[in-house]
């Protein structure tokens, strides 16, 4: 600790004095950079809106999406105090109906700043002339925190929405931002500028963005990236789909930001253990993981790094995902665990990279309850289970700090028996060519991240929510939900079934196969280069049917045996027993690897065309 506060009071004692000596060299530049920003901004949201008009296609063009971002500004200076203020300036055109995400707007104001809703307003897209303002209040956050709320009607079904909102940012020297360039929506034009004094260095590293266009005047020094018609990002999926992005700062390399979390780490609060240690210290670490992890003490509605000063951190909380990892790296260390804290970046860091604390998506603590013990790993959000990396993480590369200087570690990859989806089917067939009976839908590790983000189903909605994650190639199937069954990484649900998968006549029988597929894992289809999976995964299908005495099979489909020799194998099987007037049918594909080559590929594009057939096959019988 002793080491650590000396750190402390170097890097503060190097950070004033350099702050000093530079606010003397750039004091006339901060001037004319401070007059610059009154001059940029001269911004008029009709005019922006009839030039756009202009320019951007029709909204069938963007696909079946509700809305386009016709425009999106961020733009970034440094102040004559040192401070950043950041403009976010959005032009979204509403087409049909307002996107759901969109119909409530939530910027939180920065713990050390301020936030301002300059303009939010919808505009008639023919003339440019604004119609109507949107309702911005006030409110305040479990947990204390201000944000302002910006909701969207649908009196603006058809028109240009407009949103302009200042942030000022205190307790900062220079620049420093991660910008999310996708998310929900097409957007057809967005800026970001980042302007400071000349002289001042600015790094910066980007997913898919191109270099910037740099111009120098008045002693004042401006960075501008441009990117257009960029396509919606719906978030990870099935297959890893990294999210274009681009950081930013007046400082350099992950060295720098690393030891700002370490600061962060030592300032939590040393407030008293709530619940008991005594005993075992697995057991009641784990216990304690439990507590600290409850969804009733995880604050929601806040930016994913928010961190509270230490004062303002309550000792029962409800607290931040970051938050809760961070006391529990304190709390843990004080009862004799060796932890160590790692944190998970939104992209490769080095030295070279900027300096942001942006650029981490999450903490994670690596953990050992007694010396010699096997590591476990916890990372907020996730269920933890001792010896266990949770499937979310798997393969992720995680930065930290030893000796002062970063170092990395790349988790293991996990097996694919970690990550199963098993659909168990025991269904009684009449004569009729009607079936009824139970379905197990079991759903571990990455499966469970995909489907429901680790959060166990409620009983009362899982019908929706299964009939929302796998298609079911039987018209009219009835499931009536009738067990949740939590499990050490995931669930398992339970249905009573009805349908009508036999057509009868006659003598002659045509059964479909009852199965499903989970919708994710057609983004497999048409990808030909090389791909990273999510997870190494199974899905297990089983088909036990009593069938009406009488029948027999009189032709097997043609059943596949793929991948044999490689790491993604694919074994099916159909066994029809007369005499027992039974039906076995099986499908399982195992996927051994994360990551995916031209020959691999090939394969995982035959086996899902297996996969796909499955559901939809069809067996004849006759009596």
């Amino acid at each position: 600790m002793e080491e650590i506060n000396r750190d402390r009071r170097r890097d503060i004692t190097i950070m004033k004095d350099n702050f000093f000596k530079k606010a003397a060299v750039f004091a006339a530049a901060l001037l004319i950079l401070s007059s610059s920003a009154v001059a940029a901004c001269a911004w008029n949201s009709g005019d922006e809106i009839a030039r756009l008009k202009k320019e951007v296609p029709s909204l069938e063009t963007f696909g079946d999406n509700s809305a386009v971002i016709w425009l999106r500004n961020n733009e970034s200076r440094m102040l004559a105090d040192g401070s950043m203020e950041n403009r976010r300036y959005t032009i979204i055109m509403m087409g049909e109906q307002v996107p759901e995400d969109w119909k409530t707007l939530r910027y939180p104001v920065p713990a050390e700043g301020s936030l301002v809703v300059e303009e939010a307003a919808w505009y008639n897209p023919m003339t440019g002339m604004k119609e109507g303002s949107l309702p911005v209040t006030e409110e305040k956050l479990a947990g204390g925190s201000a944000v302002s709320v910006i909701s969207v009607p649908d009196d603006t079904v058809g028109r240009a929405v407009v949103i302009v909102v200042k942030e000022n940012r205190a307790n900062r020297y220079g620049v420093d931002e991660t910008v999310n360039m996708a998310g929900s929506l097409p957007i057809w034009e967005q800026n970001v500028s980042v302007e400071l004094p000349e002289g001042m260095e600015i790094f910066w590293t980007g997913r898919d963005m191109k270099e910037p266009l740099i111009t120098k005047q008045n002693n004042v020094q401006r960075y501008s990236w441009q990117v257009m018609n960029q396509l919606p990002w719906h978030g990870e999926g099935f297959v890893t789909n990294e999210r274009p992005m681009l950081s930013f700062s007046s400082k350099k390399g992950v060295l720098h930001s690393l030891r700002i979390i370490r600061e962060m780490a030592a300032s939590m609060p040393s407030l008293p253990l709530p619940v008991s240690m005594k005993g075992d210290s697995a057991r009641a670490g784990a216990k304690l993981i439990e507590w600290v992890s409850a969804p009733e003490r995880t604050l929601v509605g806040y930016p994913e790094n928010w961190v509270r000063a230490a004062d303002q951190i309550p000792a029962e909380g409800p607290w931040t995902p970051w938050e809760q990892t961070l006391l529990l790296n304190k709390w843990l260390a004080s009862q004799g665990w060796t932890v160590s804290l790692w944190l998970e970046g939104k992209m490769p860091l080095d030295e070279t990279t900027p300096a942001s604390t942006t650029l981490f998506a999450y903490p994670v603590l690596e953990l050992k309850p007694r010396e010699g013990a096997k590591s476990s790993y916890f990372k907020a959000g996730l269920p933890f289970t001792f010896d266990r990396v949770p499937s979310s993480i798997a393969g992720t590369e995680l930065y930290g700090l030893k000796d002062d200087e970063y170092v990395t570690k790349r988790l293991p990859a996990g097996s694919s028996s970690d990550n199963r989806l098993a659909l168990l089917w025991r269904l009684k067939l009449d004569d009729q060519g009607k079936a009824e009976g139970k379905l197990d839908v079991t759903v571990t590790g990455g499966w469970s991240d995909i489907f429901s983000g680790n959060e166990v189903p409620s009983l009362n909605k899982i019908g929706t929510f299964l009939l929302a994650k796998i298609n079911f190639a039987i018209p009219g199937m009835d499931i009536t939900p009738t067990a949740v069954e939590p499990l050490p990484t995931g669930y398992k649900l339970s249905f009573d079934v009805r349908c009508v998968p036999g057509i009868i006549h006659g003598g002659s029988m045509l059964l479909r196969l009852p199965g499903g597929i989970p919708l994710r894992v057609s983004e497999m289809i048409g990808r030909e280069k090389k791909y990273t999976l999510r997870f190494p995964f199974i899905i297990d299908q089983k088909v036990r049917m009593s069938m009406p005495r009488g029948f027999r099979m009189l032709q097997t489909p043609p059943l596949k045996q793929l991948g044999t020799g490689t790491k993604a194998v694919l074994k099916e099987s159909i066994t029809h027993w007369p005499k027992k007037a039974e039906l076995l049918a099986d499908s399982t594909w195992v996927v051994k690897s994360r990551e995916i080559d031209g020959t691999l590929a090939q394969v995982l594009r035959e086996e899902l065309a297996a996969s796909l057939r499955w559901p939809v096959l069809d067996l004849p019988f006759r009596k």
